[in-house]
């Protein structure tokens, strides 16, 4: 059985916007309208989401999130790639050792 994850939250971005996420390692980002590009700093890859479609980081990496168009993506924080949850974390408890919503900054 999958544990939930810690958190999620919703953003809305404008078109042009960009947001960053400074370390992508477990987290996941859904595109729920518009489109999205995801670059990967070291990553020749260049990911589009667009809605309903999910990427989940899997080494710890900088992502920048470009909007095409309007759009509204959720980011969830999956679970870690390199480490397991704490202990506290796995009850429901708050982590300083992960990113929370206050942890992310927009570019």
């Amino acid at each position: 059985m999958r544990p939930e994850p810690v958190s999620n939250f919703r953003i809305e971005l404008p078109r042009h916007a960009i947001f960053t996420v400074a370390d992508i390692a477990g987290v996941g980002i859904e595109c729920q309208s518009g489109c999205v590009w995801l670059t990967l700093d070291e990553d020749p890859r260049d990911l589009v989401l667009e809605p309903g479609e999910r990427f989940v980081g899997d080494i710890h990496r900088r992502v920048l999130v470009s909007a095409f168009e309007n759009s509204s993506i959720c980011v969830t924080h999956a679970l870690p790639a390199a480490m397991p949850l704490p202990a506290s974390v796995q009850r429901g408890e708050a982590s300083r050792a992960r990113l929370v919503p206050r942890g992310l900054s927009p570019a």
